[in-house]
Order: C-alpha cells, then sequence, then structure tokens
C-alpha cells in the first residue's frame, strides 16, 4: 500500500488532565485498515494531539505507505506542522521535531485541518481510552476525596466551542455561558469569559436590537479598515487591531447561581478573521 489518510485526534479531561489519542488509518477507497485508541497518562490537550500524530504517522510508515495525508481538527497542530506558526512551548518541541522527522520519511505528506464534525472517529477513540484508563483504576472514594473533588470543581475551566459563518460576526454565547456557570456549581462568585485567539474578543453589550451589533461592526470597519496600510503581511492586520480594542476577557459577577447582566445585556464572541472553529474558555469561581 502506497497511499493512506490518517485521522488524529487527542483529548485531556482538565487540560492538564487524564489524555488519549485516536488515530484512524484508511485506505485510498476510505475502507478503515486499522486504530489506535491509547491512554497516554495526564497531559495537556496539544501534547495529546502531538502524541496522536506521532503514532498515526509511524503506524503508517511500518505499513510501507510512502503518500500520506493527516487530517487533524488542531488548528495550531496543522500550522504548525506547515510551517505557518512557530511552536513556542518546550514541552511540544520534541514532539514536534519527531512529527517532522517522520514526515521527512514519506514521498509525500500532507497535513490538513478538518473540523472536529468530520473528526467524529478519532475524537471518539482518543476519550474512550480516557474512559478506559478510568475504569481500570478505582478511586477510594472518602470525605475528604470528595471535598477536593468539589473545590476543584469549583474553579473548572470550561471549554466552548463557537462556529462563526463570516469575517466579522459577533455571536450571543450568553446562554452557553450560564449554563458553564450551572455546571460548575458555584452559588456566588465571578465568571471569567476569556477568547485564547488573536483575532477575536468578547464584549458585552445590548442583546435585544440586533442594530447595536451591526452599529459596533459598522464603527470598527470604518476606524480599522481592512485594506488599510499596515506592516502585517498576512492580510488580517486589522483583525488583530479590532481584537485589541475589544479586549480578550471579561468579568461577571455570579448571584444565586445565575450571571448578573443587566436587562438588555448579552456576552458576545466577537469574530474578526472568519469564519472559523473558535473557543471561550469559562472559568467561575
Amino acid at each position: 500500500m502506497k497511499r493512506a489518510t490518517v485521522a488524529i485526534d487527542g483529548a485531556s479531561k482538565g487540560n492538564p488532565g487524564p489524555a488519549g489519542v485516536g488515530v484512524v488509518i484508511s485506505d485510498e477507497s476510505g475502507k478503515v485498515l486499522a486504530e489506535i485508541s491509547d491512554y497516554i497518562g495526564e497531559t495537556t490537550n496539544n501534547m495529546a494531539e502531538y502524541t496522536a500524530l506521532v503514532r498515526g504517522l509511524t503506524a503508517v510508515l511500518e505499513m510501507g505507505v510512502s503518500h500520506v495525508v493527516v487530517n487533524t481538527d488542531s488548528e495550531l497542530l496543522a500550522r504548525q506542522m506547515r510551517g505557518e506558526y512557530r511552536v513556542k512551548s518546550r514541552d511540544i518541541l520534541p514532539l514536534f521535531d519527531s512529527a517532522l522527522d517522520l514526515v521527512g520519511k514519506f514521498k509525500t505528506a500532507t497535513i490538513n485541518h478538518i473540523t472536529r464534525q468530520k473528526n467524529k472517529q478519532a475524537d471518539k477513540l482518543a476519550g474512550q481510552a480516557i474512559v478506559r484508563a478510568g475504569a481500570a483504576q478505582p478511586a477510594l472514594i472518602t470525605e475528604e476525596a470528595v471535598s477536593r473533588k468539589r473545590a476543584k470543581e469549583k474553579v473548572m475551566i470550561q471549554r466552548l466551542s463557537v462556529r462563526t459563518s463570516s469575517r466579522m460576526q459577533f455571536v450571543d454565547i450568553t446562554r452557553d455561558v450560564q449554563d458553564a456557570v450551572e455546571a460548575g456549581g458555584v452559588s456566588d462568585g465571578l465568571c471569567t469569559v476569556y477568547v485564547p485567539h488573536t483575532t477575536a474578543g468578547i464584549t458585552i453589550n445590548e442583546n435585544a436590537d440586533p442594530d447595536v451589533t451591526r452599529d459596533i461592526m459598522d464603527t470598527l470597519e470604518r476606524l480599522v479598515p481592512r485594506d488599510a496600510s499596515y506592516h502585517h503581511v498576512e492580510g488580517n492586520a486589522d483583525s488583530h487591531v479590532k481584537a485589541s480594542l475589544m479586549g480578550s476577557s471579561v468579568s461577571v459577577l455570579v448571584e444565586n447561581g445565575r450571571l448578573v447582566l443587566g436587562t438588555w445585556q448579552g456576552i458576545y464572541f466577537c469574530e474578526f478573521d472568519g469564519p472559523r472553529s473558535r473557543q471561550v474558555y469559562v472559568r467561575v469561581t
């Protein structure tokens, strides 16, 4: 067999936390030849993603494959492997170097970013590895352990996925953030909503009249036009500026398990370089 497609995914429950990898290897016709579902201990999502990549590339090399296409729902990994982004994490660098070395052993190797929706089987395999590991290592449940678990849950970081459909878009995520507050189990405290992207932001404003967000976007376009003269050459310099103007986080009080927002207020994810699949982090304390 000369050609194969490898779907990879890594998952970490807690980031860092118990982690697993999933790999699906298929031939040119789409027939599944092999699947990998392994628990890799406690680590981060990114480490799990790169571990899955190394496992997948190693497996197809052993099959005698000379042309490989890798599909991943990690945009960061795909761009780093294609040389579009630099790898800054010292923990990731050894795995990155191993992956590059493996890629060099193929006649052709392509790294594609796909949506999570199209990567369901690899994602499922990664999740199953974590579940199996948990089942194989039952913990002694004590009152102290329960107290520690509850304390940890109250400062848990939850991740929301946001899919945008246009280059500039405001998405009302108030309901999703409220759900995260309820899942966190904090009655009274503070909710922080953070966007880990440099071309997207977060803001609180009116969510009753859609013309308000339209006015904000129109004003930003006038203030920071896309076709102005910029030093940044990737074509999204205006997106970075707009994101900086909006800010990357907001904090909202929580009372009786509810976000303390005004009658007309909503929390908006602000996309300035879409359409994309984005992440929003929510921490309730």
